[in-house]
């Protein structure tokens, strides 16, 4: 094994200065025992031989080692091992030499440094050191055995024991910097084994996440190589976004994705001078020749000796059209808060700070823009108190709107108006704001008070009574002195007074001819007519006022629903008047309530007339519908009844087929047999349950108590017999008695039950409850049917009992749509009423009751 501390081998980042510091604590521990242990066999071998040539030598090395020491502190590590090997082989090849044996002490301190050789010389080194020993030795041996080396006396003593001594001493502190550094190293490869490991681990981990994250990257990406130009991998969402499949573009060049070459090249140029692109807009096409806006990103990876392109591609198409939609929407709201006719304001809900007002405001409050600019709703001075602003806020922030608030503001001329409000919450900018739009309705008040306090004079009289208090009202409120309420004949020549008022006093009822008076001219005209009867040339009189008296005429005349004339509302002033916008709304209001009344006292008359021939009508017309209703009902019988004979053939004649071409149908023959079989089955149930909605319409009710507790456990029963491999919970309260017709009561408890136990097919759980619910005394029981199955969305309940309307598909659960039909029949027969209520997966309940008589 080479030795890592003394070698020229290149070495892994960061063992460099790790094998330094080894390598000084080594030749550092070798140089101190060395000098210690040269003089120790210096004196040794003086006392015990006097002065040798041996001692002269091994006290000249010792003063060497001393030497060494020099560079050692100036950090010449390698140069002084080499000296102490050299210095060593030296010494101990003049100690072998000198003693004339080569089992002088001296080779075992050779064998020493020969150790210490292996140690701190590289191989080559190493190998030098041990050829010379064994040269060295064999010479010393051959010349020893020819005579020519001449062994001293070879005495032992103290002086062998120092030198053997030393020589353990060295190669001990050799071995145990060799072990140490060999432990060292060991640990650190098993270090560096477990980092690769791990690391390697995470590299795997890493590439399953970058693999996961590449995939399911909603954005489209490709990694394409720029070796040989082909397509590396590719995720779904570049097969969606380029419409080239994943297996077509694995292993080919990239498809074409450039809608314009020029961007093309831009893209190329880019990618060449900086080694990535970054948001680079362009247009792209797609394999069926679409185009969709898009933003490039891209980047070169050095992968060992491949170069990948990863390129990411994110369609905009519907962000550009959602900004562009945006900033329209912006120029709409824009146009539509500053051009509105209403007060609009944009205010902050924390101090009431304007951020926007509209031109409109200024003409419901008088303030302008630049008045409300950056202050707030306080500082202007639009609220009469803090306390009105924080019900303002209040309200807003609970319900998040407001709707027509009514409250008072300070106009910017001081005075107090009557306002109202509707608000939003909005958020700008992550600030709650309140979008509000403010109209004065001072004058609205003033007007309604005014209508108010003529409804209240007018609203407790009714008939002719009426009339006479809307003339006086009507007088008083446009100031005319002359009121005629009347209803016209039916030849339009001739007006009979339903009310006459002449200078506030009440007039008995007048017939007026209509001929050549001023009332003719108005009832060609669909609206108020205002005339000027001052002018000249002069009017027609005007009945029964004094013509001379009456200056201005106001008039509109009277009509029945279909359009045809019935009666005149006129008004007249003896002073000349030009009738404002108020005073022809009050006269519109008040010819509308006029003309209803006159409606309804017209109607009361031919109500008055009916009244004799009404029972007559009546009886005849409830014969006529109970004939219709039992012809219906039989031909409702007869007709379900002949289908099931040509239903009966075609099930025979399909039976048949199947015999005769029995082992010749091929699957398909066989599913259209079993589909006609299928619906043949569908139609007989379908006419089985016509004729069982037919038969509840027929025949007289045989009303009794009925126990509806022992009734369902026997309707449930068959349930079980039907399905025995179901298990339902069934819970029924136990002396539940109506009074009903007990064949009609199974009927009813059949379907709700057959469809609770229907219904709950999927459920894991499934429960069917009937219980009573508590009823007022004197009031028929109230019975419920409840189950915890499909249910219905209650926004389709009004089909629920329409005949062959079912709220679930033939798929999911089997039915006619006549069940539900058949109770309500029956239950309506009984004087009772049903209801049903359901959610979709939680069930449905049905609440039922036969009422106290029969109904036939």
């Amino acid at each position: 094994m080479d030795n890592p501390i003394l070698t020229d081998d290149p070495l892994a980042p960061g063992q460099t200065g790790v094998i330094e510091r080894h390598q000084e604590q080594a030749v550092r521990a070798l140089l101190l025992t060395l000098c210690v242990a040269a003089p120790s066999i210096a004196a040794a071998v003086f006392l015990r031989d006097g002065a040798t040539r041996v001692v002269l030598v091994i006290a000249l090395l010792s003063v060497f080692l001393w030497a060494l020491w020099l560079p050692f502190r100036h950090g010449r590590i390698r140069l002084v091992a080499y000296a102490l090997i050299g210095s060593m082989l030296l010494v101990t090849t003049l100690a072998t030499a000198f003693d004339g044996s080569v089992r002088s002490s001296a080779v075992i301190a050779m064998m020493a440094t020969v150790v210490l050789a292996g140690t701190f010389l590289p191989r080559p080194g190493m190998i030098a050191v041990g050829l010379y020993c064994t040269l060295v030795l064999g010479l010393f041996n051959w010349l020893e055995q020819r005579g020519i080396f001449v062994p001293g006396s070879m005495r032992m003593g103290w002086a062998v024991w120092v030198v053997h001594t030393a020589v353990i001493v060295t190669i001990l502190v050799s071995v145990f910097f060799g072990r140490y550094r060999l432990m060292r190293a060991y640990s650190r490869l098993t270090h560096s084994l477990k980092q690769t490991l791990e690391t390697e681990a995470d590299l795997r981990a890493s590439e399953e996440r970058f693999r996961a994250l590449f995939r399911g990257n909603p954005a489209a990406c490709l990694v394409q190589s720029l070796n040989n130009r082909m397509v590396v991998d590719v995720n779904d969402a570049y097969a969606d976004m380029s419409g080239y499949s994943r297996e077509e573009m694995l292993g080919q060049p990239p498809p074409v994705l450039w809608a314009n070459p020029a961007d093309d090249r831009t893209f190329r140029a880019a990618l060449k001078a900086h080694g990535r692109v970054r948001g680079m807009r362009t247009l792209g096409r797609r394999r069926d020749a679409s185009l969709f806006e898009a933003l490039m990103y891209a980047e070169v990876v050095q992968n060992g000796p491949e170069r990948l392109l990863f390129v990411m591609v994110i369609d905009v198409s519907l962000e550009e059209r959602a900004r562009q939609a945006l900033q329209k929407s912006e120029e709409r709201f824009s146009k539509a808060f500053n051009f509105s006719p209403l007060g609009m304001s944009i205010t902050r809900l924390s101090d009431g700070r304007f951020m926007e007002v509209n031109p409109a405001k200024e003409r419901v409050l008088g303030y302008s823009q630049a008045d409300c600019a950056g202050k707030t709703a306080t500082e202007v001075g639009i609220w009469l108190s803090p306390a009105d602003r924080e019900d303002y806020i209040r309200r807003l922030r609970q319900d998040g709107h407001l709707l027509g608030y009514e409250t008072r503001m300070r106009h910017k001329q001081g005075e107090v108006v009557d306002v109202r409000v509707w608000a939003e919450t909005i958020e700008l900018d992550g600030e709650p704001c309140a979008l509000a739009f403010t109209i004065n309705v001072a004058e609205e008040k003033r007007q309604k008070a005014l209508l108010m306090n003529v409804a209240q004079g007018v609203s407790s009289a009714t008939g002719e009574a009426f009339f006479r208090s809307l003339a006086e009202r009507l007088a008083q409120a446009v100031g005319a002195h002359g009121v005629v309420i009347g209803e016209l004949s039916a030849n339009h020549k001739q007006l009979d007074t339903l009310a006459l008022l002449s200078d506030g006093e009440l007039r008995p009822h007048q017939k007026l001819s209509l001929d050549q008076t001023t009332y003719a001219r108005i009832l060609p005209h669909q609206d108020l007519l205002v005339e000027d009867t001052s002018a000249p040339p002069r009017r027609q009189s005007t009945p029964p006022f004094d013509p001379d008296r009456v200056q201005t005429l106001a008039g509109m005349v009277l009509r029945d629903p279909d359009g045809t004339a019935i009666g005149l509302l006129v008004a007249t002033w003896s002073q000349r008047q030009v009738p404002g916008a108020d005073t022809r709304a009050l006269l519109t209001i008040f010819g509308s309530r006029c003309n209803a009344e006159l409606v309804r006292l017209r109607r009361d008359r031919e109500i008055q007339k009916l009244q004799d021939t009404l029972e007559q009508r009546v009886a005849a017309r409830t014969e006529q519908l109970q004939y219709l209703n039992r012809e219906l009902d039989a031909f409702a019988y007869t007709v379900s009844h002949d289908l099931k004979s040509p239903l009966r053939s075609i099930d025979g004649f399909m039976h048949l087929l199947r015999e005769q071409m029995a082992g010749r149908l091929t699957p398909d023959d066989e599913d259209l047999l079993q589909r006609v079989a299928g619906s043949v089955a569908r139609m007989n149930r379908l006419i089985t349950d016509l004729l069982a909605l037919a038969r509840v319409s027929q025949g007289t009710l045989q009303r009794t108590e009925v126990n509806l507790s022992e009734l369902a456990r026997d309707v449930l029963r068959q349930e079980y017999h039907r399905d025995p491999a179901r298990e339902v919970e069934v819970v029924i309260a136990p002396g539940m008695v109506a009074d009903c017709d007990p064949r009609m009561a199974q009927i009813v408890l059949e379907n709700l039950l057959g469809n609770a136990w229907k219904y709950t097919r999927q459920q894991a759980r499934p429960r069917i409850e009937l219980f009573q619910i508590s009823a007022p005394p004197g009031e028929a029981p109230v019975f419920c049917v409840r189950d915890n199955g499909a249910g219905f969305e209650m926004t389709r309940s009004e089909r629920l009992f329409q005949p062959f309307t079912r709220l679930h598909s033939p798929s999911e659960f089997e039915g006619t749509g006549i069940g539900l039909a058949t109770v309500r029949r029956i239950i309506e027969r009984h004087g009772g009423h049903i209801r049903g209520e359901g959610a979709v997966g939680q069930g449905a309940c049905f609440w039922f009751s036969f009422g106290r008589q029969a109904v036939d």
